[in-house]
């Protein structure tokens, strides 16, 4: 027994790779604490004061949010300073420790400058002075900040190295044109050596984070030139990230070309949308492109743009993530003499006005989509009880509908998802799925009925009761509809039990290491394994599980 914990023991020293979510969905929330700190307020669709926004965030399908880190902000302009420059290394700690909490991934933005970059501007931290040393500065500080930022539980599962790096990073000596080209006493080689030692810093510290170099859509071109360009240096990196706005960028055919030859051009690496937004008000003075007769700049307009465009990535297999930029831009319950930021930004998803939630969040969550067939997961009505695989995959009809029959357990919760597993908190109303938005329902069902979900948002959460009936339920979302049989009562999981034998054992600890080091759990009750009931099977489960055969 020692022998076999103490391999335990070395196991949980090691870092566990890869990353439970297929695709990534949430907002860049850099400012939301200077927001909460000086009493912004925020409600929900149904005029309700939301008092956790993370919490709110994850019920309408995020579960992922992107972060900023500035070297110094106390050196940035003053300007800079009123719209919203303050993210240190202690506020993005404590910030990303909330984010890790709540059960989000996290998306670490580090911009290697005192101030904001992008293609405009990208001016060297003011304490970093020795020209001859940028490339150690880049990675002592990239090591410094994951280091601490792991130690405070708030590890990076991505980690981006520079912000919009288009035409180079840490002016003047990274500056260069996208094609390789020079710029001044600038050099590309001495952007791809900084890059370089920022990703070997992060591969050190953060073995399992994966590396995004994010680039803007100034024009195509320039993007495919970067990347060719990079790929000419052997820069080593997982995600291409982009920042797509169409009134700077051009509408969604340029997008979606853009998408198809990255893909084709770059078929081992994944795409993500790291930046986006559209507005709900007051279109941008100087846009590049008059959109608004496909999008209004109304809350109207900026969820038809957020659907069009989850369609539009929907389309593309390699794009995994998808972050809106500022969603939680709200000045509404703050006295301007202590605003956030001096000029508000209308293209967030609360109005600035009222605190109203704007109505394009609901779209987000479809992002994790998948295009394959829709699958049935089941959640137990006495505690969180997840199916390892899926109860059924539906049989699509000619009209584009789909259609199954099933086998499910009463009394049961019943969430429909595409692709991907939902995921559950042990409490129904907290569940995360591609369809859930609005209250969820509760109802009995009665046999020989035909029940249609309310048409809000796609709701599709019913509580399922009775004494073995058939049941036929229709499902009113994007025409899918389903007939279920309800035949017989939910097994009970034993925490621990991974196995499923009746005995919670270093059998099962085994099986759960296992299962973290390989991924293949299909031998494994994933609800059990879950020790600490955050729905996610992780590294902490396997330390309690281990704990727990310790001390009993």
């Amino acid at each position: 027994m020692k022998r076999s914990f103490l391999l335990f023991a070395c196991f949980l020293t090691m870092t566990v790779t890869g990353l439970a979510a297929t695709k990534y969905v949430g907002g860049d929330i850099s400012l939301l604490t200077k927001y909460e700190e000086r009493g912004a307020i925020y409600y929900n669709e149904h005029g309700a004061r939301i008092t956790g926004m993370l919490d709110y965030l994850e019920q309408q399908g995020m579960n992922a949010m992107r972060v900023r880190l500035f070297v110094d902000p106390s050196q940035a302009g003053n300007e800079d300073l009123d719209e919203g420059v303050c993210q240190d290394l202690p506020y993005v700690t404590a910030l990303g420790q909330r984010i890790k909490d709540a059960g989000f991934y996290l998306l670490l933005d580090i911009h290697y400058s005192d101030t904001w970059t992008d293609p405009g501007q990208h001016s060297t931290p003011s304490s970093w002075t020795v020209t001859s040393a940028l490339g150690d500065s880049v990675y002592n500080y990239t090591k410094r900040v994951l280091s601490a930022m792991t130690a405070a539980g708030a590890t990076p599962d991505f980690i981006q190295v520079g912000n919009e790096v288009t035409y180079g990073m840490l002016w003047p000596t990274g500056h260069c044109y996208p094609n390789g080209t020079d710029y001044g006493s600038g050099t590309f080689a001495n952007l791809a050596n900084y890059l370089k030692r920022g990703i070997s810093a992060c591969r050190e510290v953060c073995p399992a984070a994966q590396i995004v170099v994010h680039t803007e859509m100034s024009r195509v071109s320039n993007v495919t030139s970067f990347y060719n360009t990079l790929k000419n240096y052997n820069v080593d990196y997982d995600i291409i990230g982009l920042s797509y706005y169409p009134y700077w960028h051009g509408d969604l055919t340029v997008l979606d070309g853009l998408l198809t030859t990255l893909e084709n051009t770059y078929p081992t690496k994944k795409i993500q949308i790291v930046e986006t937004g559209y507005p709900h008000a007051y279109y941008p003075d100087g846009a590049t492109y008059d959109l608004q007769s496909t999008w209004p700049a109304t809350e109207v307009g900026q969820r038809a743009f957020a659907a069009d465009l989850v369609t539009t990535l929907n389309n593309h297999p390699a794009v995994d993530g998808l972050y809106w930029w500022f969603p939680e831009a709200n000045e509404y319950g703050i006295p301007y003499s202590n605003h956030v930021t001096a000029a508000w930004y209308n293209s967030g998803w609360w109005d600035n006005a009222s605190g109203q939630v704007m109505d394009a969040l609901f779209e987000m969550a479809a992002f994790l989509n998948d295009p394959q067939p829709a699958e049935i997961y089941i959640v137990g009505g006495t505690g969180s009880w997840i199916l390892t695989e899926p109860m059924g995959r539906m049989t699509c009809l000619d009209d584009g509908t789909y259609v199954d029959t099933l086998t499910i357990s009463a009394p049961v919760y019943f969430v429909f998802a595409d692709g991907g597993p939902a995921q559950w908190n042990n409490d129904w109303t907290a569940f995360n799925s591609t369809y859930r938005y609005g209250p969820p329902a509760t109802q009995a069902v009665t046999t020989g009925v035909q029940y249609t979900t309310a048409k809000r948002d796609n709701n599709c959460s019913y509580y399922f009761t009775g004494d073995g009936s058939d049941y036929l339920f229709t499902f009113d979302s994007n025409d899918l509809t389903f007939s279920l049989q309800v035949i017989e009562p939910l097994p009970q999981v034993t925490s621990g039990d991974v196995n499923g034998d009746g005995h919670v054992d270093i059998t099962d600890a085994t099986l759960l290491i296992n299962y973290l080091l390989s991924g293949n759990g299909s031998s494994l009750n994933l609800t059990a394994a879950d020790m600490n009931n955050d729905s996610r099977v992780d590294i902490t489960d396997a330390t309690l599980l281990i704990n727990y055969l310790l001390e009993h």
